[in-house]
């Protein structure tokens, strides 16, 4: 798509409130890809908390989390102990293992739209032979629940049964996008609630010579040329969504020629746009939408798997860098082992952290 200028006036920039916290973990995300690898010691754990801190299962890996406070830089362990009505149960520690508190995080809910279903059971049945890979969803949902694993998470399916499986085998067109997010928007509508949104779908957009000018001046033509008319339905489905009290993030894409490509959701107000540090702490080079007006997080873009072994046995493979086996050793999972990377992995990884500090918020001093 080609977009030409219009005379138009600056939008209203990013919320102060949201940008700083942004900004701040912009920083805390890059130090982290800098640094060396921290590998925390726990002196002042209890046996039980060690025990915990340091299992490698995958079961005990999801319901443990180290937080960064963004306010000030301090590390905490934060273990979770049981769930309720009321939210979760943790039991916080320092960054040395010494209890602090026990605290009840009052429950978020995080809808992920991405792609959970695919064509292997057909395949399965006919007994053709396909290799097995798992399904883009899921790995979202793994860099998600490391990041929070308390948070409420729902999957809103790019398609969701047989019919739509093979009539789209190719890419998502624009009108399933529409009533995935219609049919949320009425569940919301009902009371169903929702906080936040991470979403990994991409329309990228080519704005040639437009890419010379302001972010402003991009993200408003935008609106003008494409939400006002291809995109008219689901900018207002997406903007009834915001008026709910959700956050919705979307991610900036990977594109060969970034500078002149953006992510054409980001343009709609509201939508925050989550980009990827390459592993120098600088923006990647595949990272579309660099400035502000569209991209306003950025998080760690490539991982590297490995198997995750105690006592010479295979507990499971890892893919996020963190302690602890985080998937089951299967078939459709080795070719994470290889590598993976883009804002696929940054997204989540953002609303997992956002919305932990949301939940955190109030329970420390």
């Amino acid at each position: 798509m080609n977009l030409s200028v219009n005379n138009i006036t600056p939008i209203t920039r990013f919320s102060t409130e949201i940008g700083k916290t942004a900004r701040r973990l912009n920083q805390l995300a890059i130090r982290d890809l800098k640094s060396e690898k921290i590998e925390y010691t726990f002196p002042k754990a209890t046996a039980e908390d060690l025990k915990r801190l340091t299992s490698k299962k995958i079961e005990d890996t999801y319901k443990r989390v180290t937080w960064t406070n963004p306010k000030d830089g301090k590390v905490y362990h934060i273990l979770e102990e049981g769930r309720s009505k009321e939210g979760v149960n943790v039991r916080i520690l320092s960054s040395e293992g010494e209890f602090i508190k026990n605290a009840t995080l009052k429950p978020k809910t995080i809808v992920v739209f991405d792609q959970f279903k695919n064509l292997r059971g057909i395949r399965s049945m006919l007994k053709l032979q396909f290799r097995k890979y798992a399904a883009h969803g899921e790995i979202v949902e793994t860099f998600l629940k490391r990041a929070n694993p308390f948070a409420n998470i729902e999957r809103l399916n790019h398609k969701k049964n047989l019919y739509e499986l093979i009539k789209y085998r190719g890419d998502l067109p624009q009108s399933l996008v529409d009533k995935r997010f219609a049919e949320l928007n009425k569940s919301m509508e009902k009371g169903h609630k929702v906080d936040y949104i991470s979403m990994t779908e991409s329309r990228a957009c080519d704005i040639g010579e437009l890419s010379k000018q302001s972010g402003d001046v991009q993200k408003e033509t935008i609106q003008e040329e494409l939400l006002k008319k291809e995109f008219n339905s689901i900018t207002k489905t997406i903007k009834s969504i915001l008026k709910k009290g959700c956050r919705f993030f979307a991610t900036a894409s990977n594109e060969n020629n970034p500078k002149q490509s953006v992510n054409v959701f980001l343009a709609i107000d509201g939508v925050e746009g989550v980009g990827s540090l390459a592993r120098n702490g600088k923006i990647a080079v595949d990272s579309a939408s660099r400035n502000s007006i569209f991209t306003q997080h950025y998080e760690q873009r490539s991982f590297k798997g490995h198997l995750v072994e105690e006592n010479g046995k295979v507990l499971g493979i890892n893919i996020t860098g963190q302690p602890g086996a985080e998937l089951p050793y299967k078939k459709k999972y080795e070719y994470l082992l290889r590598g993976i990377g883009g804002t696929s992995y940054s997204t989540p990884t953002r609303v997992g952290k956002i919305s932990l500090n949301d939940m955190m918020e109030g329970i420390l001093p």
